[in-house]
């Protein structure tokens, strides 16, 4: 190697060190810059920046003018990692949207619920201790009701209770919402199972909306799992547009899932055509130019169904149904327990009709927030077809506005940001518990017999700022 050459590699080598950290370093204190802004920008984008209008079971939710566009800077990865591992790698500051509340979680705007309940009167001691007193409440998918308290901020919950992860979500959500909300002392019971409940005096993932004595709502365990603090969430919500713009989308409407129906526990000869999983997988096979749709698991079939069966799909991450014009939403045992996690995206939902209605659903109104098709699948594939039009007018003007289906899709994603983050779900929770204390008729017996603390460490379940996380386990009597 001549001289020269080597003066040249060492030269090299000098300015490749002095450059490259300082580079490292800028690259850091612009992304904390950002994220400080960011932080910022997330406290104040809250439900003060949206408008509610009442429309019979539903209310719709949209940004009030001048809503400022969502745009946080993303690390250059961000192209080959899931959007949500990118959005939790995010530190979420303590911001004051976590600080403890003086008072009481009201209603939204326009008296709207910020979880969906439907009692008529007051609840009853001879009906709470009725419900309280099954082990099961004797309907199709329901399982265990399970007994707690509150004294003095504090959770107990009946020795008997079996334990379960749905249990101990619940348990996470209840503790932190014990710790930034005043809940007064009172009793309530969990059912933890996706039928109805209706005539029962419980809270639960859903409820059927048709009957006056329908029940109250909470946050489903996988709505707190999947759960993002209100920075992580503009992140998120940043990085699905950059990934899935609305000009590079495949002309169909995407769905898989698996033969779970609301009325059969298992299907043969007899009843698997009446499935309505079973009946969108069939219509779907004349309409492969617009539906890509598919069973992709056949649980609790017999050999004869699996027989007729055989065209079955494969997973699709969630996240990549972004890649698609629309996506379907369709009921399963009861309430589509996905519809929480798809609100979050950028892509238009094509839901199925339902009386099923999870803690949040009563704020996404049809033709607002969602496209709605009936239940007998009439009008999908016009719906589909219209959807996929739309799209694909947005990708050949490569128009960022977008139309029918991209107003929808960023109604729907504007109110999940500013409702559905931690705070947004634990608020749900809080307003849910206050209606319930508010109609329970009996002031709660101090007695703990049959009764043991929760004292469970925070989180487990969710991954909330590891301030909180500790203030909330010594709050209830426990070191993180």
């Amino acid at each position: 190697m001549s001289f020269g050459r080597r003066v040249f590699y060492v030269l090299a080598c000098l300015i490749l060190c002095i450059c490259i950290p300082p580079g490292f370093i800028y690259w850091e204190l612009l992304s904390r810059r950002a994220h400080q802004q960011d932080s910022l920008d997330a406290l104040a984008w809250n439900e003060s920046r949206l408008q509610f209008k009442s429309l019979g079971h539903y209310f719709a939710v949209t940004p009030k003018s001048g809503t400022p566009r969502v745009d946080c800077l993303l690390p250059p990865s961000y192209q080959f990692r899931y959007c949500l591992n990118i959005a939790r790698s995010f530190k979420e500051p303590l911001s004051a949207r976590y600080h403890p509340r003086p008072s009481a979680v009201s209603s939204l705007e326009e008296n709207a619920p910020r979880a969906y309940w439907r009692w008529p009167g007051n609840i009853s001691k001879e009906s709470f201790e009725d419900a309280a007193a099954r082990e099961w409440p004797g309907c199709i998918h329901c399982m265990n009701i399970v007994r707690y308290k509150v004294l003095g901020r504090k959770l107990y919950v009946a020795e008997s209770a079996p334990g379960s992860r749905q249990q101990l979500g619940a348990e996470e959500m209840l503790q932190v919402v014990l710790y930034l909300f005043p809940i007064p002392d009172m009793e309530f019971l969990l059912h933890f199972g996706d039928g109805c409940v209706n005539g029962l005096p419980v809270i639960s993932w859903n409820v059927c909306r048709q009957f006056a004595d329908a029940g109250f709502t909470m946050p489903s365990y996988t709505v707190w799992e999947r759960s993002l603090g209100p920075t992580q969430r503009m992140v998120y919500s940043t990085c699905l547009e950059k990934r899935y713009p609305a000009r590079k989308r495949k002309p169909l409407v995407i769905w898989r899932g698996r033969t779970t129906d609301s009325r059969f526990g298992s299907f043969n000869r007899d009843n698997y055509l009446q499935a309505l999983r079973i009946q969108l997988h069939q219509l779907a096979r004349n309409y492969s130019d617009i539906l890509d749709v598919r069973l992709v698991e056949l649980l609790h079939c017999n050999k004869f169904v699996k027989k007729k069966i055989r065209d079955t799909g494969s997973w699709i991450k969630f996240e990549h149904f972004n890649k698609y014009c629309a996506i379907l939403d369709i009921d399963g045992n009861s309430w589509s327990d996905r519809f929480g996690h798809l609100v979050h995206f950028n892509t238009p939902i094509l839901k199925m009709e339902s009386n099923y209605t999870g803690y949040f659903e009563h704020l996404f109104a049809p033709d607002t927030s969602i496209i709605q098709f009936a239940k007998d699948f009439s009008d999908l594939p016009e719906k589909a077809r219209q959807l996929i039009a739309d799209c694909q007018q947005t990708a050949r003007r490569d128009d960022t506005e977008g139309g029918e289906g991209r107003r929808i899709a960023k109604n729907m994603q504007v109110a999940s940001q500013a409702l559905m983050d931690q705070v947004g779900i634990a608020e749900a929770f809080a307003y849910t518990l206050q209606v319930y204390k508010n109609l329970s008729s009996w002031e709660v017996d101090p007695s703990l017999k049959g009764f043991k603390q929760v004292k469970g460490t925070c989180c487990s379940v969710a991954q909330v700022p590891k301030l909180l996380a500790a203030a909330v386990s010594e709050y209830h009597g426990r070191k993180a």
